[in-house]
């Protein structure tokens, strides 16, 4: 039992070094500085274009704030995961970190968790200023409840596209392969793909990047896939809160423990 109980801690020791290791890492290339920044600047941006459109309601405003939030979530997660595994084979920084006591497994936990907390800051700074900026224009008693929601889904959305991309840096050897490869996985193929099965009539419930639309959908925005030019025949579709969170639950799931397991394993 003791054993058991020693074998964790060191684990989650483990896992916090290479934590602090990898926000350090962002730290010193500034990634985290200038995601964090585009975080601040992009809602000043709609805070402006507020003026010139006058919105009627908080909830208007704030869906039109968030139309970008997919976009930034997913640069986040390119730009902290992309190099996360293939970066360490590539500089063959690996030779240093591999040979030492610490486990594998324990390393890439906290490379995935650095990534994790990196974006999660950067969407947390966006909602943040969000807030303050719906406040000061509607009246605090006047925020929408539902820019909670919005917020969890994002963090979720989030969390999937960390994994996703995490996957796709286990597989490929190349940092900057890996790094645009699963940027056009959840930017252009993904939604690509939804966009077609839309096009037939068939909802894609199953698309990660369809139950991100729930950051906007969420307050009341048309978050969902529509027919375009085509509206009165082709049926359109919106993510539903609980389905939605489940698939991207179940995308972070399953791309962490096999872009993990591919880690753990992969050769010098």
């Amino acid at each position: 039992m003791a054993t058991s109980a020693q074998s964790i801690g060191a684990g989650v020791s483990e896992t916090w070094l290479s934590f602090r290791f990898e926000l350090l890492k962002h730290l010193k290339r500034r990634r985290l500085f200038i995601v964090a920044g585009l975080a601040i600047v992009l809602p000043l941006l709609f805070y402006i274009y507020y003026y010139k459109q006058h919105p009627a309601a908080a909830n208007d405003f704030a869906n039109t704030s968030l139309t970008l939030m997919n976009v930034l979530i997913l640069i986040s997660a390119a730009m902290f995961a992309g190099d996360a595994v293939c970066g360490e084979f590539e500089k063959k920084t690996s030779l240093l970190l591999f040979p030492t006591p610490q486990k594998r497994s324990s390393i890439f936990a906290g490379k995935y968790i650095g990534a994790l907390a990196a974006t999660f800051l950067v969407v947390s700074l966006y909602y943040l200023v969000l807030t303050l900026q719906t406040g000061q224009l509607f009246g605090w008693g006047n925020i929408p409840a539902e820019l909670g929601k919005s917020f969890a889904a994002a963090l979720i959305y989030s969390t999937a596209a960390v994994s996703i991309v995490f996957f796709v840096s286990s597989v490929l050897k190349r940092s900057m392969s890996a790094t645009i490869v699963g940027l056009l996985v959840l930017l252009m193929v993904l939604p690509i793909i939804a966009m077609i099965l839309t096009q037939l009539n068939h909802e894609p419930w199953y698309i990660v990047t369809y139950s991100a639309n729930l950051i906007t959908s969420v307050l009341g925005g048309s978050g969902g896939l529509g027919g375009g030019r085509h509206e009165d025949v082709v049926r359109q579709f919106t993510p539903t809160f609980a389905k939605g969170m489940a698939v991207m639950v179940g995308y972070a799931i399953v791309a962490l423990a096999a872009g993990m397991r591919i880690a753990v394993r992969k050769e010098d």
